[in-house]
């Protein structure tokens, strides 16, 4: 699903209407697509009820209540603004369904009393063009709703576009903006969606098509995408019965020191997960020891241990290995001894420029200590940064990197020639050809020591079996994601998740595709 601004949308259903696909056609369009969905999603609804303001998003709203009016349900609309005469009203009163007047403030017990168990409630009351905040009869309207609607149980909130009271290029919300079980996006996502505080009132998204085909036909700048399912079963690599482990790739990783070694094991184990034919771990000794008996699929290469971290001359070991790789990763665990620095030196003038290479955790920031270090990169190099890591590489402030996560993603992975991953909330991934990917997942499971080892392993292991690092990324960002949730989902509690149930949930999350 694409992703857009305000602006961008207003002016796509512009172009649009002059080619031919008028406002109404694409209104009664949505409107169906609504009413399609949710018969299809809630197939055993019974009471469908309608908040409906004066804009587009009342209009569908409207339309897609006639629908469900006409197929056989019981529904009742609420005018929280009033409209000016266009015929929906008259069409839906037509199919027998009723209308209530809330604009003023009254009747608002017959909303209560329309509110039952099982309900399904369609919230088009305020559209995608809102500027905040909320004022005079609007606002107390909203918030009579909201205190009927917030904590009723039960009920399944859908909002068409957006939930009312958020502002979609910003993401701000007002204080009285319901809380979507479900928002059902027009054509394309709006942007502020898939940023706090308005991402929290959301819910899971969903694409309604209105009409007008292909929207990048309406717009010449790349438009970012909202990574889905639908995507990420294209991007993984095909698995042929005709296949042998050759056939997916070795993926090397050089992961651990004896301060750190479960990145080894975390890294590594990902890579497998990820289907990969063959892991081969570099590493020193003592982590071998303490790890070997948990990951006895892989095959080993011992690095020399120079005060907690790997000494330059066992490059050497790894030439060899080297050449035979599909993909590498790099960084899990190295820790942040001087002596990592002339070893990553080392590492960086061995690797072939055209070899897939993941960099990640310290990595990353020891790649910041040597002298124009994105000169040295391999031509096909993933980085994974969190936020703290992001601002060391570009010595800018967490909080900017932050408010603005798309464009700086953008403009480093273009300015490195990466495929760039900012990991967190909504992680985004940007190449350097300027396309973005969001993922819509802000999931506090993820939040735990180890994840970005599964998730730079994930990546590798995808590598070695021949997708470009752009799909790699994308691929590995929603498994990593749908993996904390289905962790979350079996403990009980985001709380309680590790890296490894985080792992040992990625089986089931590539079973969702």
């Amino acid at each position: 699903m694409k992703i857009v601004s305000v602006q961008q949308m207003q002016s796509i259903e512009k172009d649009a209407d002059e080619s031919g696909i008028s406002s109404q056609k694409m209104m009664q369009t949505a409107g169906l697509g609504v009413a399609t969905w949710i018969h299809e999603t809630f197939p055993e609804a019974v009471n469908v009820v309608g908040l409906v303001g004066s804009g587009n998003n009342g209009g569908d709203t409207l339309i897609a209540m006639t629908w469900l009016s006409s197929w056989g349900l019981r529904t009742i609309v609420f005018l929280a603004k009033e409209r000016q005469s266009d015929g929906l009203v008259e069409s839906y009163l037509h199919t027998g369904g009723s209308i209530v007047n809330i604009s003023r403030g009254e009747n608002i017990d017959y909303l209560e009393a329309a509110i039952e168990p099982g309900t399904i409630e369609l919230d088009g009351i305020l559209g995608t063009g809102l500027k905040l905040p909320l004022r005079g009869a609007l606002q107390a309207v909203m918030g009579r709703v909201y205190a009927v609607l917030e904590n009723r149980s039960g009920v399944r909130l859908v909002a068409l576009d957006c939930p009312s009271g958020v502002d979609c290029d910003t993401g701000e919300v007002s204080d009285v903006t319901l809380t979507a079980d479900d928002t059902l996006c027009m054509a394309a996502m709006k942007q502020g969606l898939l940023k706090h505080p308005a991402r929290e009132k959301a819910g899971e998204l969903h694409s309604i098509d209105i009409g007008i085909g292909e929207i990048s036909n309406y717009i010449s700048q790349r438009l970012p995408e909202m990574i889905t399912r639908e995507i990420v079963e294209k991007y993984l690599p095909e698995r042929p019965y005709k296949s042998h482990k050759g056939t997916f790739g070795t993926c090397f990783v050089i992961a651990g020191t004896q301060s750190y070694t479960g990145a080894a094991y975390l890294t590594g184990k990902a890579a497998y997960r990820a289907g990969c034919g063959l892991v081969h771990i570099a590493t020193p000794a003592v982590v071998h020891q303490s790890i070997a008996g948990h990951l006895p699929e892989a095959v080993w290469t011992f690095l020399p241990d120079i005060d907690g971290g790997y000494g330059v001359k066992g490059i050497e070991n790894l030439l060899k290995m080297i050449s035979k790789a599909d993909s590498m990763v790099i960084g899990p665990g190295w820790g942040l001894e001087d002596s990592n620095i002339p070893f990553l030196t080392a590492l960086l003038e061995s690797i072939p420029s055209d070899l897939p290479t993941v960099f990640d955790a310290d990595g990353l920031k020891l790649l910041r200590r040597i002298p124009e270090w994105w000169q040295m990169l391999p031509e096909r190099s993933v980085l994974t940064p969190h936020p703290g890591e992001m601002s060391i590489l570009t010595d800018l402030e967490i909080n900017e990197i932050q408010s603005n996560r798309w464009e700086i993603a953008r403009e480093y992975a273009e300015k490195w020639r990466v495929c760039l991953v900012l990991k967190g909330a909504e992680t985004v991934v940007a190449d350097h050809e300027g396309s973005i990917w969001v993922n819509p997942v802000s999931e506090p499971a993820l939040a735990t020591a180890g994840s970005g080892d599964v998730l730079s392993g994930l990546i590798g292991g995808l590598l070695a079996q021949g997708p470009l690092q752009n799909k790699a990324a994308v691929a590995s960002v929603w498994l990593h994601g749908q993996a904390g949730i289905l962790a979350k989902a079996e403990l009980g509690s985001d709380r309680c998740v590790t890296a490894v149930d985080i792992l040992d949930a990625i089986p089931k999350a590539f079973g969702l595709i």
